[in-house]
């Protein structure tokens, strides 16, 4: 399995670029699923308060409806990569505008 990558993403999400399989304190592993390729799949490292951003709680609620809570291993949502960076960009404006 591939290592955790960052992939360009905004600040909000950080990556370890060694083949090292620990997660930071304070981070969540998300795996992104493609909708219509459910093969294709992105490792991505997200900050835990960061889920509290109206923006990601609405792809974990995704998540819960395509996948259900029971999900084993590592939290799995429905999202491309490009849809979450637009996603991680309007949770980094809202944060901006408080």
């Amino acid at each position: 399995m591939a290592s955790w990558t960052k992939k360009a993403l905004p600040s909000c999400v950080s990556s370890i670029t060694r083949d090292d399989k620990r997660i930071p304190k304070g981070y969540l592993p998300i795996v992104l699923v493609r909708d219509d390729q459910g093969d294709e799949e992105t490792r991505v490292l997200v900050r835990v308060k960061d889920l509290k951003e109206p923006c990601l709680a609405a792809l974990l609620e995704l998540a819960e409806e395509q996948f259900g809570y029971g999900q084993q291993g590592v939290l799995r949502v429905p999202c491309d990569v490009e849809r979450f960076e637009h996603v991680v960009n309007m949770a980094r404006k809202s944060k901006a505008a408080r």
